[in-house]
């Protein structure tokens, strides 16, 4: 399995059970960078990563923060739905060295919900499973 990063941006989060696919803070970054939202998101974000941390997948039980996605098994998405952008972080579960860790693969801004739209679930999806298969090894 490959390394896994932590959460260091847009500030560090000292989470006991979330990792991140290397290029996955390079997504966030490019999102918030050219918004000007980057405070404001910073909050949500890390609400959302401790509820995360304390509760894994119990974490759908906020419905309004995590979703389980029906079309893509094993992935999840938070949601940041009264933000300036709308912005989606997919994610998945794993095992590593014993412990479970919920591993952040990729971010990006929903614009348009039409079926493969650029800024759609249905092209993200996709990568966010490439990263997995690069994350655990299985090209």
């Amino acid at each position: 399995m490959s390394r896994l990063g932590e959460v260091l941006y847009p500030e560090v989060f000292k989470a006991k059970c979330i990792r991140t696919h290397w290029n996955f803070e390079n997504d966030l970054q490019d999102i918030l960078e050219k918004s000007g939202h980057k405070a404001d998101f910073w909050g949500k974000y890390k609400q959302r990563l401790q509820f995360l941390d304390d509760r894994q997948k119990e974490c759908v039980l906020k419905s309004d923060w995590f979703e389980k996605l029906k079309q893509a098994d094993g992935l999840y998405s938070m949601i940041f739905n009264r933000t300036q952008k709308n912005i989606r972080i997919l994610f998945t579960f794993i095992e590593y060295n014993k412990l479970k860790y919920a591993l952040l693969l990729y971010a990006f801004e929903e614009k348009d919900n039409k079926n493969m739209s650029q800024y759609s679930y249905s092209t993200r999806i996709p990568l966010a499973q490439k990263r997995l298969k690069e994350v655990i090894g299985d090209d």
